[in-house]
């Protein structure tokens, strides 16, 4: 398991690789290099975004287990980390 901070650096970096690659695919949709590329950062954000919430707690809204009680407030939220 990687440490909370290597963690959420490589969400950065998932996050970075998905949004520059989408800002091509909207010039070039049909390319296939492309579109494989983006879904293996995809597939490999979400784990990362998986795994960061099973142990620190949600990331985003988008997160949030709301089954049986809102767990937003229940750890310290992403931008609180230890310095």
């Amino acid at each position: 398991m990687d440490s909370r901070y290597e963690l959420f650096k490589k969400i950065q970096i998932y996050g970075f690789v998905l949004g520059d690659t989408a800002l091509y695919l909207d010039t070039h949709p049909a390319d296939q290099a492309a579109l494989n590329y983006y879904q293996k950062y995809r597939a490999l954000n979400e784990k990362a975004v998986a795994e960061y919430t099973a142990c620190y707690g949600p990331l985003t809204l988008d997160n949030v287990e709301t089954t049986n009680k809102w767990t937003w407030i229940d750890k310290p939220w992403p931008w609180e980390m230890e310095a």
